[in-house]
């Protein structure tokens, strides 16, 4: 299949599920969760030049743009958790592919 450009109303409604399910993970007695923003994975694919061909405020060469899905997703998480629940962030150090993160 070919890859299809996630529309803005499906970056809120995908930011939206993150949430959801973190709050459900909370309700459930966990301690806190593990946000996937690596190897490939969705959030990933916003963070790295090479997958990210978008031409908006989530796109483009500035990483402020490509983290902007990243960030979203962990301060509404944040908010709707609160203080005390942990949100563990998993974050790519080294992509392996062209124009890939290379920390």
């Amino acid at each position: 299949f070919p890859a299809k450009e996630l529309s803005l109303s499906g970056i809120q409604s995908t930011t939206a599920d993150f949430v959801r399910c973190a709050t459900l993970a909370k309700r459930a007695g966990y301690d806190g969760v593990e946000i996937m923003g690596s190897e490939g994975y969705l959030i990933n694919q916003f963070l790295v030049q090479k997958t990210n061909k978008r031409t908006d405020e989530y796109g483009g060469p500035d990483f402020a743009n490509r983290m902007r899905f990243a960030v979203d997703i962990v301060r509404q998480t944040r908010a709707a958790v609160g203080q005390d629940f942990i949100l563990i962030f998993r974050l790519s150090m080294l992509d392996l592919v062209e124009d890939g993160s290379s920390w």
